[in-house]
């Protein structure tokens, strides 16, 4: 029969699952390693009105102010957002190296203010809160993949894709995967964007329409000005992208269509100390 201490022993020896806090922060996208047949909670400081993930290799559900998220497939990994009435958290899920290095909690905390700060902090009226759910719906159903034409990533660079947009009311909104291949972390500013006005292409934009095309054809669709668009929001990583890993992004723009010709953007992301990364779009 065990003695206590060799009982002490078998536990302490059994390794840890990981636990972590996280602090609101609605500009970062947090890290979370999911492993199969296993259940990870992430629990919020204020109830959760809508979660969303970007694949049906997850099973995500809600309830009052916790997300269980659990993979369906082994190696699965995709984005997730959680709207609270504060605003919205952006999640990337990725398979865990073992059940040993697995999230099986990650605890929103909110930080202490000190109570002699005399702020009052600015309401919200109802129906600004409420749009954010119904985006976040009308962008699963209704969002238009990009398909990736003549892209041709650098395994040693730092690489820019767009997975889909969705227009709305005037408003054109872009989500895209910083993919840091290279051997050093990544900062990106606030990208710009604008519409190019083909004139004298080469081929035809229509049969690359909902794409994001290469260099080869960029060269083919001639344009005799940019027009600068007003960029509404940006949501960056707010830390630099680590090398060997990707964060993603939400950018929204004004775009009315004025025309029934696809509308040709390019996008320019500035990163500092590094030659910008700038993108073509056909939409």
């Amino acid at each position: 029969m065990p003695t206590f201490a060799m009982v002490l022993l078998f536990v302490m020896g059994l390794p840890m699952q990981r636990i972590e806090t996280q602090y609101p922060d609605a500009g970062r996208v947090t890290r979370v390693e999911t492993s199969l047949n296993h259940l990870t909670v992430i629990e919020l400081a204020e109830p959760v009105s809508l979660a969303a993930a970007g694949s049906p290799s997850f099973k995500i559900e809600r309830r009052e102010n916790k997300v269980f998220v659990q993979p369906l497939e082994q190696g699965a990994s995709t984005n997730l957002f959680v709207w609270t009435a504060s605003g919205r958290w952006s999640y990337e899920l990725v398979p865990a190296v073992s059940v040993e290095t697995m999230h099986f909690a990650i605890d929103q905390q909110v930080a202490q203010v000190s109570q002699n700060l005399n702020t009052t902090a600015p309401e919200i009226e109802s129906s600004d809160v409420a749009v954010f759910p119904s985006l976040a719906e009308e962008m699963l159903l209704f969002a238009k993949p990009i398909r990736a034409v003549g892209v041709k990533p650098d395994g040693k660079d730092v690489g820019v894709s767009v997975r889909d947009v969705y227009r709305k009311d005037g408003y054109l909104f872009v989500r895209y995967v910083i993919d840091n291949r290279s051997a050093q972390p990544y900062a990106t500013r606030q990208p710009e964007v604008f519409a190019l006005d083909p004139v004298s292409s080469e081929i035809s934009v229509h049969a690359f329409r909902y794409s994001q095309v290469g260099p080869d054809i960029e060269k083919k669709i001639r344009s005799r000005r940019q027009t600068p668009i007003a960029t509404v929001d940006c949501e960056l990583p707010s830390d630099p992208v680590p090398a060997g890993e990707a964060a993603m992004g939400l950018l929204t723009v004004q775009l009315s269509q004025t025309s029934s010709e696809p509308a040709v953007l390019r996008i320019v992301f500035p990163a500092e100390g590094r030659k910008p990364i700038s993108l073509t779009l056909v939409l």
